[in-house]
């Protein structure tokens, strides 16, 4: 469920075009929630460029992605992308990872989805959080979004978001509250 507003989002609004072949196609979905923040990033890549995806995701080529492949992979993907509130560094932990089968991806018919949680601490007032994605297997096209998920007594509004021109950043003003 606690993906499920990204994913449910996503599958809502659909995509605006056709999914370009020479490029990976990366959707993060930051999500603010009671005392972290959670990711989800979904990584699409194009038939021209999915063999570079795929040498990084199956460094065997042996055809099958293991768990401990995928694993690895998306601990690289994470390490290429920063996060912080109010300056301060969080790290992200990788809660699972979700890979197609190897034929889908090789023909751009499905994501890798990558989901992680970076602890954070809750208190009242203006805050900011800031995303940076650098990971780029191939030329890519990026983008970030922010959601709010409130609960446990804590509510949040946000007061500004930018987007950096390339579309690897998101910087993202907000309230936090108690109900």
């Amino acid at each position: 469920m606690k993906r499920a507003v990204p994913t449910l989002l996503a599958l809502l609004l659909g995509t605006a075009g056709a999914h370009p072949l020479d490029e990976v196609v990366q959707a993060a979905y930051l999500s603010l929630a009671p005392g972290k923040v959670l990711l989800e990033l979904n990584l699409s890549p194009g038939p021209l460029v999915a063999g570079k995806v795929l040498a990084a995701l199956d460094p065997n080529a042996d055809g099958k992605v293991t768990s401990a492949e995928a694993s690895t992979y998306a601990r690289r993907v994470l390490a290429q992308s920063a996060l912080t509130v109010d300056g301060q560094t969080l790290t992200w932990t990788l809660d699972e990872v979700q890979v197609p089968g190897y034929q889908n991806l090789k023909t751009a018919g499905d994501s890798i989805k990558i989901y992680a949680t970076a602890a954070r601490p809750d208190r009242t007032g203006a805050h900011t959080l800031s995303y940076v994605n650098r990971y780029a297997p191939a030329k890519s096209q990026p983008i970030a979004n922010i959601f709010l998920l409130p609960g446990s007594g804590w509510t949040y509004g946000v007061t500004d978001q930018q987007h950096t021109s390339a579309g690897r950043g998101l910087s993202v003003n907000f309230q936090v509250g108690r109900s």
